[in-house]
């Protein structure tokens, strides 16, 4: 008895150094293939029989310099799907985890002449109905999720907590797939990278080991110029006998936004602005303005891909200015920002034709605020437009549009003026006048495409202007204000 017992303990013993051997011998053959294939040096160690630890990847040439990857980990998850009422069935999920993902790119040289490069038109073959639901049969078995994704770039640095990928088929006969997103959080900075994976954390949940490779100084939430809390995005894909792929519904989601901006960022900005107008200016011609096809047919070719149902709701977004020199700190913030869209059929005007139903909505709006009280304070503002795309290109498209604003406040505090003129005038010593090349549009002959309506009203406006000190001087208010505007273009 204890002779087998010693046999089996040495078989078993020699059976897990076969496996350890194979498994460094897999390691190093795969790591010397993805070295030939990428062109690049690719290092990393096997954590088990599922996962790879501390992968990096160092490339030679390109635009990427570098990709560190603290874990990649495939593993089998179970979702829980009612397919009636009553009923709950468990589906399983092959899941592609990826934690600590770094990528820090080159900068780009902008010596080398940018020859013209010609692009092959690639015939796009309409994918049939069975192949369609072949796909959507196997997608609906896959998710992704990735954590703490840092992209290091010369010009800035961008961090993403969170990733997570879903993917579902819809119950019927159609098999349509759906398809969620959902980021959180997204944070920007420019200049120096100051992202670090501890920051990233905060925001993230999720269960994966952080590498030995993340290491980066800590910063402060606030001092980012960009700050979006969550990205949510959910797509429902179709199929289209003559289309072939199509988008039904689309449903964004975003969190609360803040743009912080600051007389450095505009700085940057306005020089690489006028570094690539002068390049840019050069290569215009007016012969690229010539189309094969007429805007008629486009108009009815991007309504037939756009989705049949659009929301967007951004609870709010900050924009916050800060310039030190001249002492300027103002605010910016919209509130309660939704947009929706209906794409139906109609037979209203102008025949068969496509209707659109978009709305608009925001709630509220404080622009160039300090302390309490705002330069323009609008309480709601709500866009109704209607548009007509017809069917038969011959016909024109045609728009409604209804505005209405709430009550609106404009407030002129003349102590507020003089900082907004010191930076005017300093701005005027700085220009330098340059002589540039007139160049001539050439007059577009081709008929316009659209005829529209437009209605805007407001029940008040009201104007307010404050004296040095800070008090109301004089108070002018106008009620019920209502602008109607046609404009019908003559055919061709």
């Amino acid at each position: 008895m204890a002779a087998s017992a010693a046999n089996f303990l040495s078989i078993f013993f020699l059976f897990c150094v076969a496996v350890f051997l194979i498994f460094t011998f897999c390691s190093a053959l795969l790591s010397w293939i993805l070295s030939r294939i990428l062109g690049a040096s690719v290092e990393f160690c096997v954590g088990g029989c599922n996962s790879l630890r501390d992968v990096a990847v160092k490339f030679v040439k390109g635009a990427t310099e570098s990709v560190s990857i603290g874990e990649i980990k495939l593993s089998l998850l179970y979702s829980s799907v009612e397919p009636g009422v009553g009923f709950r069935s468990w589906n399983p999920k092959l899941q592609l985890s990826i934690c600590n993902l770094e990528v820090v790119m080159r900068p780009t040289s902008t010596n080398k002449s940018s020859g013209k490069k010609k692009t092959k038109k690639s015939k796009t073959r309409s994918l049939g109905k069975g192949k369609w639901k072949i796909i959507v049969n196997i997608a609906r078995y896959f998710s992704f999720s990735m954590t703490e994704l840092v992209l290091k770039t010369p010009k800035g640095t961008v961090g993403i907590g969170k990733v997570n990928v879903d993917i579902s088929k819809g119950g019927g006969p159609e098999s349509n797939l759906f398809i969620s997103l959902h980021i959180l959080p997204i944070v920007v900075h420019i200049g120096d990278p100051q992202v670090s994976y501890d920051q990233l954390s905060k925001f993230s949940v999720g269960g994966c080991s952080v590498s030995s490779q993340a290491s980066a100084a800590p910063t402060e939430k606030p001092s980012a110029p960009f700050i979006c809390e969550k990205f949510s995005v959910s797509c429902e894909f179709g199929h289209h006998r003559e289309v072939s792929i199509v988008i039904k519904n689309v449903d964004v989601s975003i969190g609360e936004v803040t743009v912080n901006l600051n007389e450095r960022l505009l700085i940057k900005k306005k020089r690489s602005s006028e570094s690539s107008s002068g390049s840019d200016r050069s290569s215009l011609d007016p012969m690229s303005t010539k189309q094969s096809s007429t805007k008629q047919e486009k108009l009815a070719r991007f309504s037939s891909l756009f989705p049949e149902k659009v929301g967007f709701n951004l609870p709010k977004l900050n924009v916050n200015f800060e310039h030190s020199e001249h002492g300027l700190s103002v605010e910016n913030s919209i509130t309660g920002i939704q947009f929706n869209s209906i794409k139906s059929r109609s037979n209203k005007h102008i025949g068969e034709s496509t209707r659109f139903h978009f709305q608009l909505e925001f709630r509220e709006i404080h622009l160039l605020r300090e302390a309490s009280a705002s330069v323009l304070e609008i309480t709601k503002v709500n866009l109704v437009s209607f548009v007509y795309v017809p069917v038969q290109s011959t016909s024109l498209a045609r728009a409604e549009t209804e505005i209405k604003l709430g009550r609106s406040q404009c407030n002129i505090i003349m102590s507020r003026l003089k900082p907004w003129l010191r930076l005017h005038s300093s701005k005027k010593k700085k220009v330098v006048l340059r002589e540039e090349a007139s160049v001539v549009k050439p007059k577009s002959n081709e008929s316009k495409t659209i005829t529209w309506t437009c209605k805007f009203s407001t029940p008040e406006i009201t104007i307010v202007l404050y004296n040095m000190a800070g008090f109301p001087v004089y108070h002018v208010s106008i009620c019920t204000y209502i602008i109607s505007l046609f404009y019908e273009p003559k055919l061709a």
